[in-house]
């Protein structure tokens, strides 16, 4: 086997153990959960998981870590290949969203102490960094003259943030819903994005 089918390898089964990580602290929370438990469900041995991941702890920071990077990668991508406000605000709502609904099980999974404040660090500072790229394009696109404003940039930030997350939460724990589908994540971000334009579309000059 090749080095680079050798490390691909490596990395399919260290995301397998991700997922069952995943699974095992939504279900049970992070007191509940354990290496073992773990290691069952991703059909590997508690050697491997030792391997790769010092302790359970380290084990739960890398699975959030993963999480977040993934999703906060994605808009990256969309930017590189057009940077107007109606391409690149769908995609930072559907990360939003994402957002939500991938750290939400393990927000819950999380108990008191150490490692649950070290894991609030980790999303927090990753959230403060999200944010910070995305007042930095949108003071971009209000130079180029794409939208317009006065207010604090922060918050016109945190208000297209809270119309992305609108009830997603909500509505998967009161059985309002049984799934979110890609789908309807992709149209509520168009619905979001549109609304949002509206609000701070530029001024006609007269004729």
């Amino acid at each position: 086997m090749s080095e680079v089918a050798e490390r691909s390898a490596k990395d399919v089964r260290r995301n397998e153990i991700l997922e069952a990580a995943f699974e095992e602290f939504s279900r049970h929370g992070y007191a509940g959960a354990s290496m073992a438990a773990i290691a069952r469900r991703a059909h590997a041995s508690k050697e491997t998981l030792y391997a790769w991941f010092e302790n359970k702890e380290t084990l739960f920071n890398t699975l959030l870590a993963s999480r977040l990077d993934g999703i906060a990668s994605r808009v990256t991508a969309v930017a590189a290949r057009d940077p107007s406000p109606a391409a690149v605000l769908p995609a930072i709502a559907e990360d939003v969203i994402r957002l939500e609904l991938a750290t939400a099980p393990l927000g819950q999974a999380m108990g008191a102490g150490e490692s649950s404040e070290k894991a609030l660090q980790l999303v927090g500072q990753t959230i403060g960094e999200w944010r910070a790229r995305f007042v930095g394009y949108i003071l971009e696109c209000r130079a180029n003259g794409a939208i317009a404003f006065d207010d604090d940039p922060f918050e016109i930030v945190s208000l297209f943030v809270a119309m992305a997350q609108g009830e997603w939460g909500l509505r998967l724990a009161t059985g309002m819903l049984d799934q979110v589908t890609d789908a309807m994540i992709a149209a509520h971000a168009q619905r979001v994005t549109r609304l949002f334009l509206k609000g701070l579309a530029p001024e006609t000059p007269p004729r």
